[in-house]
């Protein structure tokens, strides 16, 4: 058996504007599913050079949705029996597909199948964003009192480690993935330690200076999709209120269970969809009275016409399209781009 986890984000915003109402997920799915069956390519190139392509597996009880990191350079090798290595035996044309699961549940919760290789929570996102015109913006659910704690909290300290092999800027984003992938190149056994501190000399807006940018620093560790490949990740400060050193293990604090999988089962590709929705719809069983007791309530109906169909090359051409369509002296804003194609 392998172990992976499952990790559970919320979506708070949505195009910049605070998320009252459910999220268009079902409106997604259909999206996704049109473009399939239709042939509409639906690949995706972030701008760090990342192909994404996303495809719908079911709409109910909850919208499921694959994101696949598509690979076709640095791919990895084969080994026959005696080890002799040789090329990944695939077709012209054919690519590595990395998968992660998403299945959109109830309060725009998000529960997501990881695996090592797959595209990290945020992707999603990007991917919504390019294709889709939506940006919606994740958080991570958390346990019950975290929050009300970090808000109190002074921070002094911030520590994390984690196993030198597991060192990558793919688990980070921003000047953590700068670190991490200069951690790298230094070392590739052991473990990597790094602690930040405010220090016991300097003047006191110094000191407030420092903690403030630690706790920026904290906040973007936090939102990332890969903090359970760590070790150890603690935060160390005095509560305001009571003037007690508080250690907060951010480890603890995110909301993510960890499930026995087959391996053999996600291996095969039909299997292993199979196999994921049935594990994302019991996580969504098991976990619903926490979510009620722990998250806003969410009112309304979903908006689908917020959601545009898919057209080749993305929103890029849409926006292309609405411009060329529209008089000379009218200025087109990008966002506008959506309702040339709604459905």
């Amino acid at each position: 058996m392998a172990r992976r986890s499952v990790q559970f984000w919320r979506i708070e915003q949505l195009n910049g504007d605070e998320l009252s109402r459910p999220f268009p997920a079902r409106r997604v799915a259909e999206v996704l599913k049109k473009a399939q069956d239709s042939a509409t390519d639906r690949h995706f190139t972030s701008v760090d050079g990342t192909v994404l392509l996303a495809q719908a597996v079911a709409s109910s009880p909850h919208p499921v949705l694959l994101l696949d990191r598509v690979r076709d350079t640095n791919l990895p090798s084969v080994g026959d029996a005696l080890g002799r290595r040789k090329p990944l035996p695939l077709a012209p044309g054919d690519h590595l597909l990395e998968t992660t699961y998403f299945a959109f549940l109830k309060r725009n919760v998000i529960a997501v199948l990881t695996s090592g290789n797959g595209p990290r929570a945020s992707r999603m996102g990007e991917y919504l964003g390019g294709m889709l015109g939506l940006e919606p913006a994740l958080v991570p659910v958390v346990r019950e009192d975290i929050e009300e704690i970090l808000t109190r909290l002074e921070v002094s300290r911030f520590e994390f480690a984690l196993p030198a092999e597991r060192l990558s800027g793919k688990l980070m984003e921003g000047e953590w993935a700068d670190v991490l992938e200069s951690a790298s190149r230094l070392m590739n056994e052991g473990t990597f330690r790094i602690s930040l501190s405010v220090g016991r000399s300097g003047k006191a807006e110094d000191k407030q200076r420092i903690r403030d940018r630690i706790q920026q620093l904290i906040d973007l560790f936090r939102r990332a999709g890969s903090v359970e490949h760590f070790d150890y990740v603690v935060a160390e400060g005095k509560d305001s209120l009571t003037g007690d050193r508080e250690v907060v293990d951010l480890l603890k604090e995110r909301f993510v269970s960890h499930i026995e999988v087959d391996p053999d089962v996600f291996n095969d590709p039909q299997k292993s969809v199979a196999e994921a929705i049935a594990i994302l719809n019991k996580q969504a069983r098991d976990n619903e009275a926490f979510f009620a007791r722990t998250l806003p309530d969410v009112r309304g109906s979903a908006d689908p016409g917020m959601v545009p169909d898919i057209v080749a090359g993305g929103m890029a051409a849409v926006r292309e399209a609405l411009a060329a369509a529209a008089p000379a002296d009218e200025a087109v804003a990008g966002g506008e781009g959506h309702e040339l194609v709604r459905g």
